[in-house]
């Protein structure tokens, strides 16, 4: 498993994860260093070494703001199309209410990063 804390990541047999805080999350950058990792995957689907997937983790995240939900949407519209599965982990109560209250919640993966490891 691969973390990345944007900027750190980790790798496991689960795919690789990053560690995003509400500071990278709401920044411009983060989701481009993510879009880095993608076409990483990407390439690996791509050589039949496995099923790609990025897991997400959202553990420091206390609340999300329209831009962080805008870039997760991108993220996971971009991994879609290059075959790769999103998975968000250790989303918070508060947080899961607002993709509970967008609708977006059918849109992602839920999980927790204990069941990964």
């Amino acid at each position: 498993m691969s973390q990345t804390e944007v900027g750190k990541t980790v790798i496991s047999s689960e795919g690789r994860v990053v560690s995003l805080t509400h500071e990278s999350l709401n920044a411009t950058n983060a989701i481009t260093e993510c879009m880095e990792i993608l076409a990483e995957l990407g390439q690996e689907a791509a050589a039949g070494c496995s099923e790609p997937s990025l897991l997400v983790d959202m553990s420091e995240i206390e609340r999300i703001t329209s831009e962080g939900l805008n870039e997760l949407i991108g993220l996971n519209s971009e991994a879609r199309a290059r075959g790769i599965s999103v998975q968000l982990l250790d989303v918070c109560p508060s947080v899961r209410d607002v993709f509970k209250l967008t609708r977006l919640e059918r849109m992602f993966e839920f999980g927790s990063v204990a069941t990964t490891s």
